[in-house]
């Protein structure tokens, strides 16, 4: 279950680099930079596609285009065409995918050899791995404009502007920033997983006038031990869906923690902050909320 839920809250793991397209090459042919920095030759417009993420299947079907899936992964619970191909979660099949002959593979995180090995056979494969909600408008831009869509994404992406910036307004009048503790997996309870600098969650709790307990760890998801989140004493405590809320009072030292003795514990639909795609401004929302009622009247 632990390796389970890292896996699926590493999709929101920040990289280096915003999709972004360089120059177009002829009648049909564009070059984009993914968000891991390569660059990739596409044919457009894309009319067969593999999504290796809901992430992307989530952009894909705001645009309208959920049409043009021909293969998805088997974990993604998008409401797809009975006859898409499941095509493997962790590590998809290369031979399911090239017998799909796909214009288009849309891969995430961590899936660069899989794009590599694709390239050598000649078929285009990008890595959409935003790291903060800038970066998840930046791909629905680009997903508009490799699927035809340019209008719809305009809309989309205005759509989560205007969220971000009534969330902004009201957290202009904050005059306190929390200590927030986002627990992603508790199975270890003497060492639970949180999210650090660098991941999506974390430019989350930044963006809501907030301080992350974890943002000065070295990893991405640290472990980190019960000493140090008694020590930094957080005023919010925000969990996975999957976890218990009643079993962290059973945890030695606990109960005296700020936000379990002020009734400050959340829990969010881990899907909704680890699939960056349109729906990814409602985690942004909820945290936002959860952690400035004062602001939103909660």
């Amino acid at each position: 279950m632990k390796k389970k839920l890292i896996i699926c809250i590493g999709l929101i793991i920040a990289g280096a680099w915003h999709a972004m397209p360089l120059h177009a090459q002829g009648t049909g042919n564009i070059v984009v930079r993914d968000d891991t920095g390569r660059k990739v030759s596409i044919r457009l417009p894309v009319q067969r596609v593999v999504t290796l993420a809901p992430s992307n299947t989530d952009i894909l079907e705001a645009l309208g285009m959920t049409s043009t899936i021909v293969g998805a992964n088997k974990t993604d619970d998008s409401p797809l065409p009975k006859d898409v191909k499941r095509v493997g979660s962790i590590n998809p099949s290369l031979e399911e995918i090239v017998s799909l002959n796909p214009a288009l593979v849309m891969g995430i995180y961590g899936e660069d050899m899989v794009c590599n090995r694709l390239e050598r056979l000649n078929i285009p494969c990008i890595i959409l791995s935003p790291g903060n909600l800038e970066g998840v408008m930046h791909d629905i831009r680009l997903a508009g404009r490799l699927f035809s869509a340019d209008a719809r994404a305009s809309v989309i992406v205005d759509t989560m502007q205007q969220t971000i910036d009534g969330v902004q307004a009201r957290l202009a009048h904050c005059t306190t920033k929390p200590l927030v503790y986002f627990e992603i997996d508790g199975s270890d309870p003497s060492r639970p997983f949180s999210a650090g600098k660098g991941s999506f969650i974390d430019s989350l709790i930044t963006m809501s006038h907030a301080v992350n307990i974890a943002h000065t760890t070295s990893t991405l998801w640290p472990q980190l031990s019960s000493e140090y989140i008694l020590a930094r004493n957080p005023d919010v405590i925000i969990l996975s869906d999957k976890l218990d809320i009643h079993a962290l009072k059973k945890r030695q030292g606990w109960p005296g923690i700020k936000a379990i003795k002020n009734k400050r514990v959340y829990t969010i639909d881990v899907n909704l902050v680890s699939r960056p795609g349109p729906d990814i401004v409602k985690a942004y929302v909820e945290i936002a909320r959860d952690i400035h009622p004062e602001v939103f009247g909660k």
